[in-house]
């Protein structure tokens, strides 16, 4: 009696099994791409250089206390075939297309697809570093860009999206052509430059309340408002100003947004 019960649990397994295979019409142009999913882990020391360069998709960087970088990336496998069939045997069989290789002075995360014609297609990538490492350049046409508990430097240039740092500390170069940048700075120091415009979306600093520097901001379509006697009117559309005894550098701007320089309320800090 059982024989026959195990026959019909086997046979539901292939139909089943054959329900996922995907099978396109080969004359009928298709955007349709497989996703997949990347994953390596290796060796990295504090202190060291990161480099990432994608295309189009999210990049979502977080210290710990390893000493190794953890690299997930999860996207489309290559370009969307056009005017030929795609045969795929299940969402995560095909790999998104990432290269991961060692530079002078750390290593480089890039989607292979930025070589080739076209639009790239979208990978998302989620990376673990030690809390000391210099993020010497983000770089995307699309997607948004989230950074936590590292410290040494930041630098992204973002074409469209939003840019979101938290407990950090160490000079900051962010350029987005539209989109939202939100940075809290902590441990500034008089050498530290934190240099931050869009074109259009506001502007978020936040800093510890005892933080000193020289402040340059403009934001001739929105106003600029702080939280720190900057020793003039606001708000204001253009201000310039100190904020207490230090001799670090701010420079905001945004074209079409608004600038808010807050004081951090509350600090969780946990790296050195």
């Amino acid at each position: 009696m059982k024989k026959p019960v195990l026959a019909g649990f086997s046979v539901g397994c292939v139909a089943l099994m054959a329900s996922c295979i995907m099978v396109m019409d080969p004359d009928r142009p298709t955007t349709w791409q497989p996703r997949g999913e990347y994953r390596k882990t290796i060796g990295f020391s504090s202190g060291s250089d990161l480099v990432v360069e994608i295309g189009s998709g999210d990049v979502e960087i977080s210290g710990w206390d390893g000493e190794t970088l953890e690299v997930i990336a999860q996207g489309a496998a290559g370009f969307p075939a056009q005017g030929r069939g795609i045969r795929a045997y299940g969402f995560w069989s095909h790999r998104p297309d990432i290269d991961v290789r060692t530079t002078a002075k750390g290593y480089r995360i890039r989607t292979r697809s930025l070589d080739g014609p076209g639009k790239p297609p979208r990978v998302d990538v989620r990376i673990r570093v030690p809390h000391s490492v210099l993020i010497e350049e983000i770089r995307a046409e699309d997607g948004n860009v989230s950074i936590s508990d590292t410290y040494g430097g930041v630098a992204v240039s973002l074409g469209r999206g939003n840019v979101r740092v938290r407990n950090f500390s160490g000079p900051v170069d962010i350029a987005v052509g539209s989109g939202t940048v939100d940075v809290e700075v902590l441990d500034l120091r008089d050498g530290d430059s934190i240099s931050i415009s869009t074109g259009a979306g506001d502007v978020v600093l936040r800093l510890e309340p005892e933080a000193g520097a020289r402040v340059e901001a403009q934001a001739p379509l929105g106003l600029i408002r702080s939280d720190f006697d900057l020793g003039v009117e606001l708000p204001a559309a253009e201000a310039s100003g100190r904020i207490g005894a230090g001799a670090a550098s701010v420079v905001l701007e945004t074209r079409d947004g608004d600038i808010d320089i807050l004081v951090v309320k509350e600090v969780m800090k946990n790296h050195g």
